[in-house]
């Protein structure tokens, strides 16, 4: 019986000592790392589990959640937003409304979830619909094509889409739309995106996915039969009065739409010249409308048509240094395998600058490109590059004519 009690009292005193040293320790620990409850720093991202196959969320919910946390000092530090999961269960709900728990668990078990913002998710669900829809093209800016080109009717690639979504969105939808700008369009114009989902009143529809994600829609914008766009050349005569020079011509428009029977046009160089403008003992500028000297049977439509349809402004100043340059052009980055046929391929230059540098340049010193990279086949009108030598105080004024039709084949 004594060594019983000896037992009991020796062994109360251990527990004792034991449940001391505990707090002891609690103590300790909380001394130098003391518990702390805040708001976690930065948003948890928020799950979607549990969704049936056929069913889908309509409208929006929550992306991310924010937590109020409960744990040491030293705990919080090691805290990394990848520590918690935090998730809303559709697992057995149907269609409709739901008001849906938040549920946050946390890995690290020094760390305890005490609040959640927002703790409750309202959800509405519905029945997943497929359907296809036509792809419309919208043309925009037709008004806008240039005289003696016309547009064919669009075409789109493919013609249909998949829509897929809940079901009140994917009713309404009649029918995809892709827009496409014809604005001063003379080739064909492709365009490729995301077309719009639109109801019947032409109301845009979102959230819904679209299959293919984008379509191509493409317009061929071509020129009339008997109508052909081409450059203007201003043509001068006479030289202007001593000690005055031609600093720079300029004519508006500088492209004329023209029309006439097919085989006249097709034979044009790919520009006109105006009629001739005498400029002879001028000392002043020389602003005049023009008429083009057009072959018989051939018309200008729309721009510079008639006995002044053409804006020439020639700039006349003192000579202080000025000179024209006739140069033939040189083709570069042609496409190898085809053949291209400049027109006019010879080009003035008016150069402009120091007299003892005018009076040493020579005429194999200015260079005139026609760069033609990335251009395929077809006729293209092209604006000529003009190489002077460097260091000389050399400016290009103008070059006569600034534009050049370029066939390549």
């Amino acid at each position: 019986m004594r060594v019983w009690k000896a037992f009991v009292s020796t062994f109360n005193s251990a527990l004792l000592a034991l449940f001391l040293a505990i707090v002891v320790w609690v103590v300790a620990v909380y001394q130098t790392s003391p518990p702390r409850a805040d708001w976690y720093p930065e948003p948890i991202p928020l799950k979607v589990i549990g969704l049936g196959e056929n069913l889908v969320i309509a409208g929006s919910v929550p992306s991310e959640v924010r937590l109020s946390v409960r744990a040491l000092a030293s705990t919080w530090e090691q805290l990394r937003p990848s520590a918690f999961d935090a998730t809303i269960d559709m697992q057995g709900l149907g269609e409709g409304v739901h008001d849906v728990v938040v549920t946050v668990t946390a890995s690290d078990r020094n760390a305890t979830v005490v609040g959640v913002d927002p703790n409750r998710v309202t959800v509405s669900l519905e029945a997943i619909a497929d359907r296809r829809i036509r792809v419309r093209v919208k043309v925009l800016d037709e008004e806008s094509i240039p005289l003696g080109y016309v547009s064919r009717l669009p075409e789109v690639t493919p013609d249909q889409v998949a829509v897929r979504g809940p079901r009140s969105l994917v009713s309404p939808v009649t029918e995809a739309v892709i827009e496409i700008s014809l604005r001063n369009a003379r080739g064909t114009v492709t365009k490729q995106e995301a077309p719009m989902l639109v109801d019947s009143s032409g109301k845009v529809v979102e959230g819904l996915s679209i299959t293919p994600a984008t379509v191509t829609a493409s317009v061929v914008v071509e020129r009339q039969v008997g109508s052909r766009a081409v450059t203007v050349r201003a043509i001068t005569r006479g030289s202007p009065a001593p000690g005055y020079w031609i600093s720079n011509i300029s004519v508006q428009p500088a492209l004329v739409t023209v029309y006439g029977q097919q085989s006249v046009i097709e034979q044009l160089p790919g520009y006109l010249d105006t009629v001739v403008i005498d400029v002879s003992n001028a000392s002043q500028d020389i602003i005049r409308r023009v008429a083009l000297a057009l072959p018989e049977g051939v018309l200008v439509l729309g721009e510079g048509a008639g006995p002044e349809g053409i804006l020439v402004q020639i700039s006349v100043q003192p000579l202080l240094g000025g000179q024209t340059i006739r140069r033939e052009a040189r083709i570069q980055n042609l496409r190898s395998g085809l053949k291209a046929t400049a027109s006019p391929l010879t080009l003035d230059i008016i150069v402009s600058g120091p007299l003892p540098a005018l009076q040493s340049l020579k005429p194999d010193d200015v260079q005139v490109v026609i760069d033609l990279v990335g251009l395929v086949r077809g006729t293209h009108k092209v604006t000529p590059r003009v190489v002077l030598p460097m260091g000389l105080g050399l400016e290009v004024k103008s070059i006569v004519p600034d534009i050049v039709e370029v066939i390549i084949e």
